[in-house]
């Protein structure tokens, strides 16, 4: 898949620093949101289900995470979160730019392990469940992990790195193994989604039709609909309003804009409209929200 065409489901937010490209992020659902749309980024993510549940797509296949449930997601693949069924989830994650544990393009542990795992080459589990014989020990080196990021312990870099470099020696040593090239229909399916989805997030101020995006792959309005909740876990125009929300939101939190303003700045021109789905993934109207952000800015983000 040509980096070209994702560059606009990248994720922009940097992850850590150029010192330590490690970050944690503890996740309460739906506290702190209810869904994070399709995107990618060039870390390595972890993810440990602490409690409740929570579904996940990871290049066009879904998943329902369970209490327990250990996910590893290679860089640039593709995926979204969101809360399921209205359970409650708490979710530890974790992403690091995996080069942090190697030595230099001729260390031998990027040679004969990185490398093949950055290029795909490498074949795991999506999910690793409390049945997988591997899960208790890998459970207990990311919790550890989670100890030391959130006690900020001594020597914390030297600390992170050892307990990760354990941590992918025991996905190397019990649960890693060499894999064929992809499946190429598997990799057209994925370039036909990603683009559909560049398409969205570039033409989302305006008046966006299922024909028009069935035009783009060639496909019949009914086979598009099919073809897109099938790949994404949500229907197209589930994902245009969850798109135009999260802009919507930015909108509210970093301008003056009137909601009037905001909703057509986002391509929603019924104003109704736009305050009824806000609401239903906010759980407040776009002014009480803006009300909620304007009062935490002035008691200092608390």
């Amino acid at each position: 898949m040509q980096e070209h065409k994702l560059e606009q489901l990248q994720e922009k937010v940097q992850h850590g620093d150029i010192m330590l490209p490690f970050v944690q992020y503890v996740t309460l659902l739906p506290m702190n949101f209810t869904s994070f749309a399709m995107h990618w980024h060039k870390e390595v993510e972890i993810i440990y289900m602490q409690s409740g549940y929570c579904e996940i797509n990871v290049d066009l296949e879904h998943y329902v995470l369970r209490q327990g449930d250990i996910v590893f997601i290679k860089p640039q693949a593709i995926h979204s979160l969101q809360q399921y069924q209205g359970e409650n989830g708490c979710l530890f994650s974790w992403l690091l730019d995996i080069n942090m544990l190697s030595y230099g393009a001729t260390d031998a542990c990027y040679v004969k392990y990185l490398k093949p795992f950055l290029d795909g080459k490498i074949e795991y589990p999506q999910v690793i469940s409390k049945m997988h014989p591997s899960h208790e020990q890998l459970e207990r080196q990311l919790l550890e992990i989670h100890e030391v990021c959130d006690e900020k312990a001594s020597v914390l870099e030297l600390n992170i790195k050892w307990r990760l470099e354990k941590l992918f020696y025991t996905l190397f040593k019990e649960v890693f193994v060499y894999k064929k090239l992809p499946n190429e229909q598997k990799q057209d399916t994925l370039q036909a989604i990603c683009n559909v989805l560049e398409y969205i997030q570039e033409n989302y101020q305006k008046t966006l039709t299922i024909g028009e995006l069935a035009e783009l792959l060639h496909f019949s309005d009914t086979y598009f609909m099919r073809f897109f909740k099938k790949c994404t876990g949500v229907t197209c125009v589930e994902y245009i309003n969850e798109y135009r929300m999260n802009k919507a939101v930015e909108l509210l939190q970093n301008t003056e804009l009137t909601i009037m303003d905001i909703a057509m700045q986002v391509g929603m021109h019924n104003i109704s409209y736009f305050n009824r789905i806000f609401k239903k993934k906010y759980q407040m109207t776009p002014k009480e929200y803006r009300k909620r952000v304007t009062v935490q800015k002035e008691n200092g983000g608390s």
